[in-house]
C-alpha cells in the first residue's frame, strides 16, 4: 500500500485507502479489491453544475433543438385535436370564473393606496388587455408548452409599467457553467444582469435578455432538461392515437363509408377489365356523398361474391379510454366523455379533479403574481389571494344547520339567517340547545333563566333549562 494522501484528513483519502489504515485489512483491499477510482479530470470549479448539458449548448439557436419535440409539434397537437383542446379551454375557463383580491398579509399594516395601486395593476397587467384574457394567454403557453413568458416593460427609472406575454416558443433559455440561468453579480459597485434568454425570430438570435427583463416560469421543471414539461407533452402518445382515430372517423364521412371488401369478378375477365371496372367504379362515387348510399346495379359475376373484410366501428370502449387518459394529464373529470356513472362517483371525481389540478395552478398563479408584487412593484407586505367561493346544496346546507343546532353549536335565529328565513319573535330562538331523549335542553349561560324563559320552559314541557349553579336550588345531603 503506497503512502499517497499521508498526513491528510480521513476523508481525502480514497475508500480503498479508508479501509486498509482504519479497519486493519490492508491484504483484503489489495487481493480482487475494488481499487482507487479513477482521479476525477474536471477543474474543482465544475462542482455543482446541475446536469451534463452538451457542450456548446448554447450556441444552437432553434429552441429544443435537444428535445423529443419540439415547440411547433406540441402546439399542432393542441389545437388539432378536439378532446385535448376540449381540455385545455375547460380549465382556462375553470380559472377565468375564480375571482381574487389583493390584501395585507398577516399582521401587516399597509396602506390602501398602495394596495389600491396593485389592484389596479393586476386588472390590465399589460395595459392592453384585462386579467383574463392576459391569464388566458398564459395558461395556453403553460398547459401545451410549459414556457410561459411575460416580457418586463419598464420606465427610465426602472419602475415596472407593464408585463407583456411573449410567444414562448421564440424564447431560448441561456446557461451558464453550471448548468442554470446566470445570476446576477456585483461590479465596481453595480449590479450586473448577465444574458439569460434570447429570442429567436426569423431563425436567428434577435434580442438578448436578462432575468430582469423576462418572466420565465416554467411549472414542471427538471434537473436534467432546460425547459419544462408540460401536459401534452406528457400524453404525445396518446394524443397521437386519437389524433389518428379522429381523422378515421372523419374518413368514414368524407371518403366513403361503403364498408371494407372484397368482391369477386367473373374468371374470364382479364387483368386491364378489372382494372377498367375498378376504376370506373371508384369514379363513380368521388365527389357525391349522397350516391355511396343508393343501390347499385351490378353485373351478375361481380354480384355474387361479396366478402367483408372490415366491419366499420366509429366508437368503442378505447376512445373512452384515450378520453380518460388525456382527462387525467389535467387533473379533469372525464363525465362528458365517458358513459354515464351516477351523481356521488361523478361529484367525487369533479372534487378530486379541483383539488389535484385547479389547486396547484392556482398556487403557481399566486406565487407568480406574489414575486410580481414584492419583488418588481416593490411592496412589501402585501399579496396575491384566491376568492373560493363554493356553492352550497341548499337542502345539505339546512341539514347541516339543523345538526348544529341539535348539538347546542347554533342557535335557531342564527341558522334561520344563514338560511335567509326570518322567525317570529321567541325566546328560546336566541339560546342554545341540545335535543336529547327527554326532549330540548337548553344550555344556560347565566346563572339562572329568566322570567320569559321560565314562562317559555313552562309553555313546553319538553324543555329542560340546565344553568350554572345557584345556592338557592334544592339539594339532598350528598350536594346533588
Amino acid at each position: 500500500m503506497t503512502e499517497r494522501g499521508a498526513g491528510l484528513p480521513r476523508w481525502s483519502l480514497s475508500p480503498v485507502e479508508v479501509t486498509a489504515r482504519f479497519s486493519g485489512f490492508e491484504s483484503a483491499a489489495d487481493w480482487f479489491g475494488p481499487s482507487d477510482p479513477q482521479a476525477p479530470g474536471a477543474p474543482s470549479d465544475v462542482a455543482g453544475r446541475q446536469w451534463d448539458f452538451p457542450s456548446g449548448y448554447n450556441l444552437n439557436i432553434a429552441a429544443r433543438s435537444y428535445e423529443a419535440f419540439s415547440f411547433a409539434d406540441l402546439r399542432l397537437l393542441a389545437e388539432s385535436y378536439d378532446l385535448l383542446r376540449l381540455v385545455i379551454e375547460t380549465r382556462k375557463d375553470q380559472i377565468e370564473r375564480m375571482s381574487w383580491t389583493i390584501r395585507p398579509k398577516a399582521g401587516a399594516t399597509v396602506n390602501a393606496d398602495r394596495i389600491a395601486r396593485v389592484e389596479k395593476f393586476f386588472c390590465s397587467p399589460d395595459g392592453v388587455h384585462d386579467w383574463c384574457a392576459w391569464m388566458r394567454m398564459i395558461l395556453e403557453d403553460l398547459f401545451v408548452i410549459d414556457a410561459p413568458a411575460l416580457w418586463c416593460e419598464r420606465d427610465r427609472s426602472g419602475a415596472l409599467l407593464a408585463l407583456h406575454p411573449l410567444d414562448g416558443a421564440t424564447i431560448k433559455p441561456v446557461l451558464d457553467a453550471w448548468g442554470r440561468m446566470p445570476r446576477p453579480f456585483a461590479q465596481n459597485g453595480r449590479l450586473i444582469y448577465p444574458v439569460a434568454f434570447q429570442q429567436i425570430l426569423k431563425g436567428l438570435p434577435a434580442v438578448d435578455y436578462s432575468e430582469r427583463d423576462i418572466l420565465y416560469r416554467p411549472r414542471n421543471v427538471r434537473a436534467h432538461r432546460a425547459y419544462g414539461f408540460s401536459p401534452v407533452e406528457q400524453v404525445m402518445a396518446t394524443v397521437n392515437i386519437g389524433l389518428k382515430r379522429q381523422l378515421h372517423q372523419l374518413t368514414y364521412y368524407s371518403e366513403g363509408n361503403v364498408p371494407e371488401s372484397l368482391i369477386g369478378v367473373p374468371d374470364a375477365w382479364t387483368p386491364d377489365q378489372i382494372k377498367n371496372f375498378q376504376d370506373y367504379w371508384d369514379l363513380y362515387f368521388t365527389g357525391d356523398l349522397a350516391r355511396r348510399r343508393r343501390a347499385k346495379f351490378v353485373p351478375g359475376g361481380v354480384a355474387k361474391t361479396f366478402i367483408q373484410t372490415k366491419e366499420p366501428e366509429l366508437k368503442n370502449a378505447f376512445d373512452e379510454w384515450i378520453a380518460r387518459v388525456v382527462c387525467f394529464a389535467f387533473s379533469i373529470s372525464p363525465q362528458p366523455f365517458v358513459n354515464q356513472m351516477n351523481r356521488a362517483t361523478s361529484e367525487t371525481q369533479k372534487e378530486a379533479a379541483d383539488e389535484e389540478g385547479l389547486l396547484p395552478i392556482l398556487a403557481w398563479i399566486k406565487r407568480l403574481c406574489d414575486h410580481v408584487i414584492q419583488t418588481m412593484l416593490g411592496v412589501e407586505g402585501v399579496e396575491f389571494v384566491w376568492r373560493h367561493e363554493t356553492v352550497t346544496d341548499p337542502t345539505v346546507q339546512r341539514e347541516n344547520l339543523v345538526a348544529f343546532v341539535n348539538a347546542g353549536m347554533m342557535t335557531r335565529r342564527r341558522a334561520a339567517e344563514i338560511m335567509g328565513e326570518t322567525l317570529p319573535p321567541d325566546p328560546m330562538a336566541d339560546v342554545l340547545t341540545v335535543t336529547t331523549g327527554q326532549g330540548v335542553m337548553r344550555l344556560g349561560g347565566g346563572s339562572a333563566p329568566n322570567d320569559a324563559e321560565k314562562r317559555v320552559a313552562k309553555s313546553r314541557d319538553e324543555v329542560t333549562t340546565f344553568c350554572k349553579y345557584d345556592p338557592a336550588q334544592p339539594r339532598d345531603a350528598h350536594g346533588q
